[in-house]
């Protein structure tokens, strides 16, 4: 192959890939990484966002319940198993004394890489019931396609499993 084909080729590849080049930098500046240490809550109206427990339910069917018959260590057990399925990135873990646990992680779109934030608490009430409050949000854009409301759907249904 000649140097002009060549260099015609690379010509087209940086051409096709500029729309996610541009992205990608759009993503960096426009998205920081939040420092959840605490549950956030969505805001009224929003449609990149959707909780369970403390924020009450936010786009989520009233048949989820922020209360479930389970060890706070068997769900936090099932939640890092489903975050590890799901390719999570931990962001920052917390485990206090009185046997509270949570969790801040980021799930990235395949191709667009698009962060979304995940948060979890799970608060012992006794030996065998726990408080439970997951939020899951989009940092960009003003709708998530109900991506958002169905992470955490399946993330309840995993958690029931424990």
């Amino acid at each position: 192959m000649t140097p002009q084909r060549w260099k015609s080729l690379g010509l087209v590849a940086l051409l096709l890939s500029a729309p996610w080049l541009f992205v990608q930098g759009w993503i960096l500046v426009g998205a920081p990484t939040p420092e959840h240490s605490t549950l956030p809550f969505c805001p009224e109206g929003t449609q990149n966002c959707a909780s369970i427990g403390e924020g009450g339910l936010v786009r989520m069917e009233a048949s989820f319940s922020a209360t479930m018959d389970a060890n706070v260590s068997e769900l936090w057990a099932a939640f890092e198993s489903w975050s590890s399925d799901e390719q999570l990135e931990v962001e920052y873990d917390r485990i206090g004394e009185d046997g509270e646990h949570f969790s801040h992680r980021v799930a990235i779109t395949p191709f667009w890489r698009f962060p979304d934030d995940v948060v979890v608490k799970f608060t012992p009430l006794d030996q065998q019931s726990t408080s439970v409050s997951l939020y899951s949000s989009s940092r960009l854009g003003v709708s998530d396609l109900g991506v958002n409301p169905d992470r955490l759907s399946d993330l309840y249904e995993a958690l029931m499993q424990a």
